[in-house]
Formats: structure tokens, C-alpha cells, sequence
């Protein structure tokens, strides 16, 4: 059953305190793939490109991934919603197309999964602009600055995960009208925002964990979709880009730098790097073809592929709650 429900908008008050809690050094879950595929010695990617290219979470259908002139958070409930724990997904699209991979992982266990993510709002605490936009995305700092607040107020009750992702490309803004930050700046800015993000999260759940975002193919979405359903098999090649490209290695720094503010609370999990080999990013992990676009995922792909990870990271991180 899905439900949705109107929430009021919140300010923010100061981060609450956090009781030491002792380090810990989450581990890499051991992988447990799934079946392996049988493959013809002419093949075909699964999805098709063509399937692919709509292969998209159903919170893009049914209203729960929030439009950009949203500002009043509303989260929405998938699994079992008596489940006796709650995992929270939270962030941007690029929060959202890890969906498949966490409502697997919590039919699991039936575990009650919500949804609270935005069309190119970032989790981190920065001003950005809107996706092609050339303004700051002010609904996107007001529906985080509302998120948040309920969040540690525990207005949707108990929630024992926050899993958290974002796109690592988003124009970041030295303030509400500045201009935009390149280098140093802008990755200290990120680190700042996403510190002041975790400082909130944390208090509405005991444990956080943050996931690496997807890698950023070399085309807008519509050519990405043409190269794809053009070179199929090929594509892998074809259509993909230099690993210092596809991946955002400072945007990331930043991030494990904030985790580290926040330990035995906030664990970081880099499961992209191994769909990109050492100097190269591409769509094709035979015999998947993992994107619906330019930068996201398939929800075909990622529930054959990452499900099974995710749920050992998710089952570390519910142990640890010690509840």
C-alpha cells in the first residue's frame, strides 16, 4: 500500500548535540550477486535501449518524487508499512534511482521503506541552480530546510536508516544570488553543506549511509538514449568516457571528509567504481545496460545488480542501531 501524506512547512532549528558513540569501521558487505546470465554468442543488453529509456522508479509516476516548484515535503511508504524498521531514502534523483535497489532489500526482511527525494535538489546543504536553470533553485533549499526539520523532530516516527545519494555535478552557488563555485571553492562548499546535512540526519536516525553517485556518461539524455539503442552491445565503448570524467573524485573527497565528522553514525559506500574499469566509464556491464539516460541508473539494472549489495549494507547498518 502506498500512502502520501501533506506535511507543513518547517524552519530550521539549530543541529541537536550528538552523543559520542564509539567508531565504526563499516565493512564492504560480501557480495552476493545474482544469477549469472546465460549468454548467446550474439546477445543482446537487458534492458533493451528502448525499455531502458522509461525504466525509471515508480515515484516518477505516482507523484512521491517531488517537482521542482514543491516546497512541502511529502514522504511516501512502500514495503510493509507495519514493518518494525523503517529505512528513510533521501536526496535528488540520483536518491531516487537506488529505489528498486532498497524496497528489494527491504521485501527482504519486510522492512517499511519511505521516499523523500526532489527533482535536482541535492541532500547537501548548498544553494544550487535547477538543472539547465541559470537562477538559484530556492524551492529546493526550502523543501531540504522543511525535510530536515521533520526529520528531527521525528515527525514521520521512528526511522532506524537514512540512505543518502546525490548527483555530483550540480551548480553549486557561493549564496542565494552568487555566482557559481568551481574548484576548491565549490568542493569546500559541498563538504560544508553536506557536514550540515549529516548533523541533521543523524539525529533523526541512528544510522546514515551514504552512497556514491553514478557516473556521468558524455551526452545530454536524449543523445545518450540515441547512442545506446545505435551501438547496443557496443555501446559499452561507444558511448561511454574517461573514468576522471564519468566520476566527480573531489565531490567525493568532500563527502567521506563530512562522513568522518560523524563516527559510528554516518557509513560511506563506494559501490560505482566497479561498474568503471580502471580508466574508462560505460553504459554496458554485459549483459546489463545500466542507464535509462546519461546518469541514471535503470531500475532493471539496478535491482539484478546492486540489490544484493545494498541489502548487506542496509542489514549492517539496521544491527547497528542496537535497537
Amino acid at each position: 500500500m502506498l500512502s502520501c501524506g501533506a506535511l507543513a512547512l518547517a524552519s530550521t532549528p539549530a543541529a541537536a548535540s550528538i552523543a559520542p558513540v564509539p567508531p565504526a569501521r563499516p565493512s564492504a558487505p560480501t557480495p552476493r550477486p545474482a544469477p549469472p546470465v546465460a549468454l548467446p554468442s550474439v546477445w543482446r543488453t537487458i534492458p533493451s535501449a528502448a525499455v531502458a529509456a522509461h525504466d525509471e522508479p515508480i515515484t516518477y509516476r505516482n507523484g512521491c518524487h517531488a517537482s521542482g516548484s514543491t516546497v512541502t515535503p511529502r514522504p511516501c511508504t512502500f514495503g510493509n508499512s507495519r514493518g518494525t524498521r523503517t529505512i528513510l531514502l533521501f536526496g535528488d534523483s540520483h536518491a531516487a534511482h537506488w529505489h528498486a535497489a532498497v524496497l528489494a532489500s527491504a521485501a527482504a526482511h519486510g522492512w517499511r521503506v519511505l521516499t523523500l527525494t526532489k527533482s535536482s535538489c541535492p541532500a547537501a546543504s548548498v544553494y544550487v541552480r535547477r538543472y539547465k536553470q541559470t537562477t538559484n533553485y530556492a524551492e529546493c533549499a526550502a523543501w531540504r530546510t522543511a525535510a530536515l526539520a521533520k526529520l528531527r523532530a521525528h515527525a514521520w516516527g521512528r526511522i532506524d536508516v537514512i540512505v543518502v545519494s546525490n548527483w555530483h555535478f550540480h551548480q553549486v552557488l557561493s549564496s542565494v544570488r552568487g555566482h557559481v563555485l568551481t574548484g576548491t571553492a565549490r568542493t569546500s562548499a559541498w563538504e560544508s553543506g553536506m557536514r550540515r546535512t549529516l548533523a541533521s540526519l543523524v539525529v533523526g536516525a541512528p544510522q546514515v549511509v551514504l552512497l556514491r553517485d553514478s557516473p556521468q556518461m558524455p551526452f545530454v539524455a536524449s543523445a545518450a538514449k540515441a547512442c545506446y539503442a545505435r551501438y547496443t552491445i557496443t555501446a559499452g565503448k561507444r558511448c561511454g568516457t574517461t573514468r576522471s570524467r564519468a566520476l566527480s573524485s573531489g565531490t567525493w573527497a568532500a563527502e567521506i571528509r563530512a562522513v568522518a565528522s560523524f563516527p559510528g553514525h554516518v557509513s560511506r559506500f563506494d559501490l560505482t567504481s566497479a561498474t568503471c574499469s580502471s580508466t574508462w566509464c560505460g553504459p554496458v556491464i554485459r549483459p546489463y545496460l545500466m542507464f535509462k539516460d546519461d546518469n541514471h541508473w535503470n531500475q532493471t539494472f539496478m535491482k539484478a545488480h546492486f540489490a544484493p549489495l545494498l541489502r548487506g549494507i542496509l542489514e549492517a547498518a539496521v544491527a547497528r542501531t542496537g535497537a
